[in-house]
């Protein structure tokens, strides 16, 4: 059955708007965390001292953001 939110039935256009869109959203997340975790490299940011837990909330909640 023929399905237009198919990936496979994308236009061109369409794909490379979606991939543009899925890198914009791991870049931002990324400079987030890296923001929170005491950027540039450093390891002794707020999100290092976070549980397991808390670390999964942040990455929610940027999603739910981004």
């Amino acid at each position: 059955m023929y399905n237009t939110n198919n990936p496979s039935n994308w236009s061109w256009s369409k794909a490379f708007s979606e991939m543009e869109k899925t890198v914009n959203q791991a870049e931002l997340t990324q400079q987030s965390i890296n923001h929170i975790a005491g950027y540039p490299g450093e390891a002794n940011g707020l999100y290092i001292t976070l549980s397991k837990s808390q670390q999964d909330d942040v990455y929610e909640i940027l999603n739910q953001i981004l």
